[in-house]
C-alpha cells in the first residue's frame, strides 16, 4: 500500500524514523524554554469556568469557605489547568487570523501558540494526521486565584509505533509540568497522541 497523497504534513522531518523517536525516550526537548501564562488567575475567570458546568464546590466560589477547609484561598478547578490558565493567548485583535480558509479541513489553518515549550526539534518522521489518544494529569498542589502559572518541560516518556485501522504511525507520550510563581509543582501532564499516515 502507498501513503495517501495529501498536502503538507502536520509535522515531522523526513530525515527521521520512528526508531529515532523510540531512542529519544527520556529526553526533554524544551531546551530549557518555558511558557509563562499571559495573566494572573482572576476570581471572575474561575467563576466563569465553573458556571457552565455548574461546579458548585464552595472552594471555587468563596475565599472564606476555602480557607475554612484548609486552602490558601479560592481554588482553581483542576479542569482549567491544562490550557485555560497555563497557556499563552490564542489570538487577539490585530493579529493574523488562524483560519485563512472557511474550509475546516484546510491545511492552511494555523495551530496558534503551542501548549508545549518550544525548544529542540523532536526526531519525528512526517505525519499527516494525529488524534489525541489519552491525557493523564497528576495533581500536586492546588492553583489559586492570584497565581500565575508556568509550563516547563517537553519530555518524551513513551513511543509505541503501531499500524492501526486508520494508518501507520506511533503513539507518542510527552510530559510537561505546571508550576506556580512560588516554584511549587502544581500538576504533571502526560499527553498521548497517535501521529500517523493513512495507508
Amino acid at each position: 500500500m502507498t501513503e495517501e497523497k495529501i498536502g503538507p504534513s502536520l509535522g515531522g522531518n523526513p530525515k527521521y524514523t520512528w526508531d529515532d523517536m523510540v531512542a529519544a525516550i527520556g529526553k526533554d526537548f524544551s531546551g530549557g524554554n518555558e511558557i509563562l501564562a499571559d495573566e494572573v488567575i482572576e476570581y471572575s475567570s474561575v467563576v466563569r469556568l465553573c458556571e457552565p458546568w455548574e461546579i458548585s464546590s464552595p472552594i471555587y466560589w468563596s475565599e472564606q469557605a476555602a480557607k475554612q477547609l484548609g486552602y490558601r484561598g479560592v481554588v482553581v478547578p483542576w479542569s482549567g489547568l491544562r490550557s485555560t490558565f497555563s497557556s499563552k493567548r490564542q489570538w487577539k485583535p490585530g493579529e493574523e487570523t488562524r483560519f485563512p480558509s472557511p474550509d475546516p479541513d484546510s491545511s492552511g489553518r494555523s495551530s496558534g501558540p503551542s501548549f508545549w515549550p518550544v525548544g529542540e526539534e523532536l526526531p519525528m518522521p512526517p505525519y499527516h494526521h494525529n488524534v489525541v489518544a489519552e491525557t493523564e494529569m497528576e495533581f500536586w498542589e492546588p492553583a489559586y486565584v492570584g497565581d500565575r502559572l508556568t509550563v516547563r518541560g517537553d519530555k518524551v516518556v513513551n513511543v509505541r509505533p503501531r499500524q492501526t485501522r486508520v494508518g501507520i504511525g506511533a503513539f507518542v507520550t510527552r510530559e510537561r509540568r505546571i508550576y506556580n510563581q512560588r516554584g511549587e509543582l502544581v500538576a504533571t501532564i502526560r499527553a498521548t497522541n497517535y501521529n500517523y499516515n493513512r495507508v
